[in-house]
């Protein structure tokens, strides 16, 4: 009987906690308005719209253009936050602006899109009822009813609708902030919100409507500008850091998919723009390193693997506190991992689970990954050359000259010489893997495949070079080239070792580990 009751108390603690409750209206000054928050909830930002590599090729000139689905460029600039509490339900905050614009391209550059926004055919007029209707359910990409118009916080608020959802989980409701005296007036605005589990909705509708939509307020003219942001993170004594760029696509985007969360700060650098919710105060620490360190690792990796086309990418790097938020936002099957470059997002995605040197570790790593992507068009390098030169620089130094310094990865060089004999058997292999078999087998299978790319990355960059009559200095160049008229990887490296000796390129890699790693730890590729 006491087991019964507790399993009781249990479900109904459970079904409990599935309801949304919501705290007091703060204001959000990108808003506008003083809204209610979702109680113990934790921010949602979007990710960066997925991009789509279109290359122009003309001769031996390489072009990559990014272009995204007019839906998604659409969502992120009409979404104003998201919010999840410890349930799973979700609160999601739209700024009704501009219709969706219609292409007959399937992807359209940022700057077609944002020229089309323009045009004013695709601009609201806050009187008609059937562009706001429109709006919403466009917003919500779900079916919805005629909507019901309310007579609720009429102070603030001077016109709101309540729609009738297909999925019969989620309330949705448009509102129109009253104009005050000589204010400007307001957009309108849709509020979302998608229950996990909810056994009477007209119920908690009536809840939501007067815990919800009834407190939202106006703030006054004098506070206006102070409540719920993001910070920006300076770090620079002399103040303002300056940095490339400052109005790129990317910078944009990112600072406003997290300017309503208290919670997460950013800062910038050249050719950089850094998001992360970690404590400010370990923040600030590891954004010092950052902010003075990517610059120049990005000009060591240009100097090792030179671009093959240039461009003016600005890279995103977004580090989340939690384990479980990186978990939910990277999904399901890369739970494993620590970070992450998202080719297909343009994001570095790390969690600050470690101390800040294992965390540069993992960065230095990613960021080449990061980097060799927009270096080579999107084109897939293969996994030798790519993991090699990411465990390459995982292991580099920065001394406080600035200088880069490429040193033995100790860990992954012990490993390479108690299986020498094996690794150097396995070359012919690894070269020509896939990604799916470089990262398969068992975890020891794995190490080993990282050392022996790391160790090849290290032999062609650092031992190589020192060789007379080797027939090896070019290969890297040499693949490059082939990855751009093949545009397949393994195509690419069988076509820049054709004219090779394996067995001569075997026996020069295994003298080299055997023979030459003093020779090659005093010799300095960044200076050639």
């Amino acid at each position: 009987m006491f087991i019964f009751i507790v399993l009781v108390l249990t479900v109904l603690r459970s079904a409990q906690a599935a309801v949304p409750a919501f705290e007091r209206a703060r204001n959000y000054p990108h808003i506008g308005l003083a809204l209610p928050s979702l109680s113990q909830a934790q921010p949602r930002p979007l990710p960066m719209p997925e991009a789509h590599a279109y290359l122009a090729v003309d001769l031996e000139l390489l072009e990559r253009e990014d272009r995204f689905a007019p839906f998604d460029l659409w969502f992120h600039d009409a979404c104003e936050g998201r919010w999840q509490d410890a349930s799973g339900n979700m609160l999601t905050i739209g700024r009704i602006k501009t219709r969706l614009p219609g292409f007959s391209e399937e992807h359209v550059t940022r700057e077609r899109f944002a020229i089309e926004s323009a045009n004013s055919v695709y601009q609201i007029d806050s009187r008609k009822q059937e562009q706001i209707h429109e709006w919403v359910a466009t917003f919500c990409n779900a079916e919805l009813s005629e909507p019901e118009a309310l007579n609720i916080n009429s102070i603030a608020l001077s016109t709101v609708y309540a729609y009738t959802c297909a999925m019969s989980n989620t309330l949705v409701y448009s509102f129109h902030p009253r104009r005050i005296g000589n204010a400007r007036n307001f957009e309108w605005f849709c509020v979302i919100l998608q229950l996990v589990d909810i056994e009477d909705l007209q119920a908690f509708q009536l809840d939501f409507e007067s815990n919800y939509i009834a407190k939202i307020t106006q703030p006054p003219a004098t506070s206006k500008r102070e409540g719920i942001t993001s910070t920006e993170l300076e770090t620079s004594r002399k103040g303002k850091t300056d940095f490339n760029q400052p109005n790129h696509p990317v910078r944009v985007a990112a600072r406003k998919s997290v300017r309503n969360y208290e919670e997460w700060w950013l800062a910038e650098t050249d050719g950089y723009i850094i998001l992360s919710d970690v404590n400010t105060e370990l923040g600030k620490s590891l954004i010092q390193r950052l902010q003075r360190e990517m610059p120049l690792l990005h000009a060591a990796y240009r100097a090792l693997v030179p671009p093959l086309t240039e461009t003016d990418d600005i890279s995103l790097i977004r580090i989340f506190q939690s384990k479980r938020d990186y978990n939910q936002y990277v999904g399901e099957g890369q739970e494993w991992s620590g970070g992450m470059w998202m080719p297909q997002r343009r994001e570095l995605v790390l969690t600050q689970e470690f101390n800040t040197e294992e965390i540069m570790r993992t960065i230095r790593h990613e960021a080449f990954h990061q980097y060799l992507s927009y270096a080579y068009c999107m084109i897939t390098p293969p996994p030798w050359m790519n993991e090699g030169h990411a465990c390459l620089f995982e292991a580099a130094r920065i001394d406080s000259k600035g200088k880069v310094m490429i040193e033995e990865d100790e860990k992954r060089c012990n490993l390479l010489l108690e299986n020498l004999e094996l690794a150097t058997a396995l070359i012919p292999v690894m070269l020509d893997l896939s990604y799916s078999e470089f990262y398969g087998g068992t975890p020891a299978d794995r190490s080993l495949s990282y050392a022996l790319a790391w160790g090849i990355a290290y032999y062609l960059q650092k031992g190589a070079p020192l060789e007379r009559n080797t027939p090896f200095k070019e290969l890297l160049h040499d693949s490059a080239t082939a990855l751009v008229a093949t545009r397949n990887y393994q195509e690419a490296t069988a076509l820049a070792f054709i004219d090779l000796d394996m067995k001569v390129f075997q026996d020069n890699f295994k003298d080299f580990w055997l023979k030459r790693r003093a020779t090659a730890m005093r010799y300095d590729p960044l200076k050639k």
